[in-house]
Order: C-alpha cells, then structure tokens, then sequence
C-alpha cells in the first residue's frame, strides 16, 4: 500500500501548517506566480560529489524554467547532520532534494537491501548496467508504490575496500582482525564469513580508534579514507572492491506534484544531468584521493577477489531468497 507512514506524517505536519495559516498551500513552495523555490541538502561538504550533483541539478533546471524554478544547496549538514535527519525533514517539507543509502527504508522496502550484497557488482560499468536497465527501474517502482517519495537516479559513494595496518591478499589473513564495518546482518555475516571480528565503531570515532589500535583495520571507498585521514594511521589498503556502493538521490511526491508540465520536463532533465556529473566526480575525487594517498606512502595492492566472492556466496544466496529476489539476481549475474 502506498504512502505507509512516511505519506502519513507528511500529511499530518502539510495540515497543521495549513491550519495556522502558514504561507505554504497545498501546492508546497510554489508561490501564486507559477514560480518555486527548491532546497536541496546534504550532509556532506561543498566539494562533495553530491554538492557536485546540485550545482549540476540547479544551473539546469534554472535555465530551463528561466528562474521560475530556483534551487537553494545547503552542505556541511546545515540542513541535517545524517541521513534520518534529511529523509526526516523531506517528509516534513524543509527539504525538497536529498541523497541517502538504501537502508534507511528497508523497513518500508525490504528489498533495497538487495544493495548491501557482498560482490553483487564486479565492476563500476557492471553497477551502471544493473541501476540504469530493468533491475534499477523495478527497485525504484517498488520505492514509489510504498513511500512518498520520487525517485531522481543513482548516485554512489564509491568502491569500498579494506584498509588497515597489514595488507591482506586471501580471506585467511583477516582471521581475528577487527574490522570497523557498516552496522548491517549482511555487512556483519561478510566478515564472519572471512574470518574477521566486524566492530561497531561510531564513524567520527574511527580515527582515535585506529590510534588507540582498537580496531585493526575498516573499510570504506578511497575518498572517505583520505579526507578522514585514516591512512596516516593504518598505511595499507587492500583492492577488495567487495562493494560498489549505491546512493538514491530523490525528492517528495509533494514536490513533484506541484510544477506544471514544462516545469517537469525541467525537472526531469535536470535529474538526469545532475546524476551524470554527481557519478563523474565521485570518479575523479576517487582517482585524486587514491594519487594523494599513495604519494603520502600508503601502499596499495591488488587482490583475488574470487575466493572473497566464494565465501560470500551463502551469503547472497540466502540474502535473495529472504527477499524474494532470485529472478533480479539472476539477471544482475547475467549482465556481468
């Protein structure tokens, strides 16, 4: 059923703003000239790839209606320091445009956990194929068909690898390592799977934490690395690739329903350009992190990922079956 709750606290929070005569109407930001105002906001700094995506999404759709549509970007967490916070304030209408990673709605749609397996993707093209056919078009209808939301593209966050104070080249070298991970039964099950102790660390903490030498390695994608410095402490990364990320950038139904047809189009044009240059910098802020990194001194090896993918195969199996998904497996499988 449509809408569940997240439609329903929308509604509640639209009708009390109503109520007390607020200047917004059933139309949200649209003012009584046609005109719109959109606010996008992301908790990630003004260089990010998402800020990137925004910029993009503004100078667009801004030409296109001739300023009749104009976009705020809000960064650094100013309009919501995490993902709950920004999906929160999308629903309760203070933000219109946000990023976020599938699971914060696996309780609304199970199924957008499909994207935390464990080498789902063996390469970024791979990733492109599956989000941009019919896999991606039938994750985004079963979004729409039980949230309030409408769906824009998928963004990303780069490829996770494995970083720490050894390098690893085979699953038995994590045997006993504690490894910072995502806070996800899959996440978690992965590195069981090869051996490893998952640690729950709180992601501002990590670096005291790696000082301090309570976890012996985490993983995360070449950017997140750099920026937050960790390789000054743990000096080896590890190519496992074991996840290219996926991040859905997307707005309210509210949003969308109130522009007129052009500014549609608009819209949608927009999206689809803000999606390309959001995906071509996380491509260049990787390349550039990575160079900084290895001209730092952190050393970078290759890895077989195919007893990695061995390993983890129960893993996706059971995964798939638990969400009914094998026919969508099957097809990611034979798109590689």
């Amino acid at each position: 059923m449509k809408k569940r709750l997240g439609i329903l606290f929308s509604a509640i929070v639209l009708s009390v703003m109503a109520a007390c005569g607020g200047a917004d109407t059933e139309d949200g930001n649209a003012a009584e000239n046609g005109s719109v105002n959109l606010i996008a906001a992301t908790q990630l700094d003004a260089d990010s790839p998402f800020a990137v995506g925004f910029e993009k999404f503004k100078e667009v759709i801004e030409s296109e209606t001739d300023g009749d549509v104009t976009v705020e970007i809000h960064t650094d967490g100013a309009l919501g320091g995490n993902e709950d916070e920004l999906v929160q304030n999308l629903e309760s209408g203070s933000v219109d445009l946000v990023v976020a990673s599938p699971g914060f709605m696996t309780q609304a749609v199970k199924e957008v956990d499909f994207f935390a397996l464990p080498y789902l993707f063996e390469s970024r093209d791979h990733w492109k194929t599956v989000v941009d056919g019919e896999v991606g078009e039938t994750l985004f209808s079963k979004i729409e068909e039980n949230t309030s939301f409408k769906m824009l593209g998928y963004w990303s966050a780069g490829v996770r690898n494995y970083y720490g104070f050894k390098p690893i080249e085979q699953p038995e070298d994590l045997k006993g390592v504690k490894v910072r991970v995502q806070n996800s039964p899959v996440v978690q099950n992965t590195w069981k799977a090869f051996g490893a102790q998952p640690a729950n660390v709180a992601w501002n903490e990590m670096y005291q934490a790696l000082q301090n030498k309570v976890i012996d390695a985490a993983e995360n994608d070449f950017t997140n690395i750099y920026q937050a410095s960790h390789h000054e402490l743990a000096t080896y990364i590890s190519e496992t690739e074991h996840d290219f990320t996926t991040r859905l950038f997307f707005t309210a139904d509210r949003v969308y329903d109130q522009l007129n047809d052009e500014q549609k189009q608009a819209f949608e044009k927009a999206a689809t350009e803000a999606t390309e240059a959001a995906l071509k910098a996380d491509d260049e802020l990787a390349e550039e992190s990575l160079k900084a990194m290895k001209e730092q001194g952190v050393e970078v090896n290759e890895v077989d990922k195919q007893p990695f993918v061995d390993l983890t195969e129960p893993i996706r199996q059971d995964a798939v079956k638990d969400l009914g998904m094998e026919d969508l497996y099957q097809k990611v499988q034979d798109l590689k």
